[in-house]
């Protein structure tokens, strides 16, 4: 290293160690003069920057609650629309309802003048006729009251209301219905509305009408038929499984057919879950068909099964299965000798809203069977028990004070149920002695409000 270097780093050396203590004294000896502006104004920034972050916040909240404001008021503003346009549309409908009303008001009283006065024509005419028949007249004036009669003017029922017509029809049965449906296109039309087909009763044709004339009315009015009667028709399979076409389907009579069975029945429960009237009184059915009832008829409230004695008590404690026949509010038991207290005691836990019960020659029920209808029929109002050899006079007694109206027999069943006083059907020419002590009949009536209609 040469001594000109050595010079140049020492005094590099010396002037910087020179500047940077020079600098250490000046900040310590000489005070700063403006500390106090900087601070102020390091201050004044912060509190501008606070203030906007403040004025920044603030701001996004009155922007959300003036945005949810607007939001608010154009609904509500909708919903007014909607209402004003609802209730002008009412409005226009009222105005057009009452218009038509009145118009279809004058026209119907236009027409029922018009017959009303025909009729009074026609009337008038006839006595006319009647009476130049019963007097003595002349041949000319005979003659001219041949001509008046001939005169007289023919009443066509097509005119009247429809109304009018659907009530005319109505009093007519089955098969005069039909009949007037053959008479002319304008009477087929008539007969041809939906409210005359909602209840049918074959009853009262069963002797004339044939089996295709029925499936072929199922199959026109499935959806019209509310109610249907074939009490003691003798029908084929085929026939009655068409009414499981029936789908609205509210009340149905079987009572008395010989040929209905578990099958058939079957068919009917699958097709018309909406059966509320049922009544299978007197035919073979046994407990095929009385588990298939709680399984379909879950809103039955009236069942009649009297007479039927192919099921058992098994078959009685199938209707409280699952959601079962819990509805039943009438309950015909009449004439079923093979019931005993173990069926009827699984059946009054069950059935809570029975209102009518009838056990009448049910011979082997005792009184263990009222209690269990005290504990679990509460509604109870009606109860039948005729010829019930087994239940106690007390028991029906203490019974009474609880249902409204009641009819006790404990006498032996008469020749007509068909069965002597052990349950075994009667032979021919056979007659039942009755126990002594036995004949007595008891008809009690409650406290209770008897007004009751007895259904």
């Amino acid at each position: 290293m040469t001594p000109e270097l050595m010079i140049k780093a020492c005094t590099f050396y010396t002037g910087h160690l020179v500047k940077t203590h020079f600098c250490t004294w000046r900040d310590i000896a000489i005070p700063l003069t403006n500390e106090d502006d900087i601070l102020a104004e390091k201050m004044e920034k912060a509190m501008k920057y606070d203030n906007f972050r403040l004025q920044k916040y603030i701001f996004r909240l009155w922007h959300s609650f003036t945005e949810g404001q607007k939001k608010l008021l154009t609904d509500t503003l909708l919903r007014i629309k909607k209402m004003c346009h609802r209730y002008k549309l009412i409005a226009i409908l009222i105005k057009w309802r009452d218009k038509a009303r009145h118009n279809n008001k004058k026209r119907e009283d236009e027409l029922m003048l018009k017959h009303e006065l025909q009729l009074l024509k026609w009337r008038s005419k006839l006595k006319l006729k009647v009476v130049a028949r019963e007097e003595f007249i002349f041949p000319e004036q005979s003659a001219s009251g041949v001509f008046l009669a001939g005169e007289i003017p023919k009443c066509d029922i097509s005119l009247l209301p429809e109304s009018v017509i659907s009530q005319i029809f109505t009093y007519l049965t089955l098969r005069d219905i039909v009949i007037c449906g053959q008479v002319c296109h304008s009477w087929m039309l008539m007969t041809q509305g939906s409210s005359l087909w909602n209840s049918i009763d074959f009853s009262a044709v069963k002797n004339i009408i044939t089996e295709k004339c029925i499936v072929s009315t199922l199959q026109r009015w499935r959806l019209n038929v509310l109610r249907l009667n074939f009490r003691g028709c003798v029908l084929r399979l085929k026939t009655l499984r068409s009414v499981s076409l029936c789908r609205n389907l509210q009340e149905l009579n079987v009572s008395d057919c010989p040929t209905l069975t578990d099958e058939s029945m079957r068919y009917i429960s699958e097709g018309c879950p909406g059966v509320l009237y049922l009544n299978l009184s007197n035919t073979t059915i046994t407990n095929r068909t009385m588990r298939i009832l709680p399984r379909y008829f879950q809103n039955l409230q009236n069942l009649s099964l009297a007479y039927c004695r192919k099921f058992t008590d098994k078959g009685l404690r199938y209707l409280n299965l699952g959601n079962g026949c819990h509805k039943l509010i009438y309950l015909d038991l009449s004439g079923c000798t093979q019931i005993t207290d173990s069926a009827m005691e699984m059946l009054s836990a069950k059935c809570h809203y029975l209102h009518i019960l009838d056990i009448s020659g049910c011979i082997l029920l005792t009184d263990q069977m009222l209690e269990d209808l005290q504990r679990g029929c509460k509604q109870l109002r009606i109860l039948k028990m005729q010829y019930c050899r087994c239940i106690s006079k007390e028991a029906a007694k203490r019974m009474s004070s609880i249902v409204q109206q009641q009819e006790y027999n404990p006498s032996d069943p008469p020749l007509w149920f068909g069965y002597d006083y052990e349950g075994k059907p009667l032979k021919k020419q056979h007659e039942i002695t009755p126990l002594k002590g036995d004949e007595q009949v008891t008809v009690a009536e409650s406290t209770h409000s008897s007004e009751e209609e007895v259904v």
